[in-house]
């Protein structure tokens, strides 16, 4: 049965109430549709945005422990390195004051020490002219007398010169020509003095050497030899 003999058959006013409903229902089931897929992306998109939301929570939860452990670990590395910087400087207290005590037995109570005259330390520390420095020589007496001793020092430079063997007397190498190495004490004395090496000179060792006096007689021969790495500093 074709759409004529429906029309036919039902009359004009039913054959278009008929197509009307259809048509009606038809939308109304189109509309319902829509609203009810309109309504799942509504609550899928809130669920997505709820979320985006919980996750942006968690990350700024995350991020602030982040920022706290990392300053925990900048607090924990600033102290280690307080403690490390004390420690060391303890340490350079402590070496040094070893040094001065020892240094001050030795002058104080040279009955700990071994007897005789001794070069307790040389120290060569550069200026601000080419090649010259500053040469300081601490003397001891290590004998429990009350005497003074004397002498002169006799001290040589060993080193290389343009990559041979070479030997200056600090004599000859003194700023002050009329300066003399001289000594004259009871416990100890420092000698002061700025020798100015020659150019492409290299310094390696001091040998010192002296004949130790008291009373204008001979009391024995002292000799040592100093590394130049030893007692410079810059």
């Amino acid at each position: 049965m074709n759409l004529a003999e429906y029309k036919d058959r039902l009359g004009f006013v039913k054959y278009y109430g008929l197509v009307i409903a259809v048509l009606g229902l038809t939308f109304y089931l189109g509309y319902a549709a829509a609203t009810w897929y309109d309504s799942g992306l509504r609550k899928e998109v809130q669920m997505s945005r709820q979320s985006q939301a919980n996750l942006s929570i968690k990350n700024q939860e995350l991020q602030s422990k982040i920022n706290t452990l990392q300053i925990e670990v900048d607090l924990a590395n600033l102290v280690n390195q307080q403690h490390l910087t004390t420690l060391q400087e303890a340490h350079a207290t402590e070496t040094a004051l070893k040094e001065q005590l020892g240094f001050y037995q030795r002058v104080m109570a040279p009955e700990l020490t071994q007897d005789g005259f001794v070069v307790e330390r040389v120290e060569v520390a550069a200026t601000a002219s080419a090649n010259n420095y500053r040469l300081s020589l601490i003397l001891l007496q290590h004998e429990n007398i009350k005497e003074s001793v004397e002498g002169e020092l006799d001290i040589s430079i060993e080193g290389s010169l343009d990559n041979k063997p070479k030997s200056y007397k600090i004599k000859d190498l003194l700023d002050e020509a009329e300066h003399e190495l001289n000594y004259n004490f009871k416990y100890f004395q420092v000698l002061t003095s700025n020798i100015t090496l020659p150019d492409n000179f290299i310094p390696q060792t001091f040998e010192i050497s002296t004949d130790v006096y008291k009373y204008k007689r001979r009391q024995g021969r002292y000799n040592t030899t100093i590394n130049w790495s030893d007692a410079y500093s810059e």
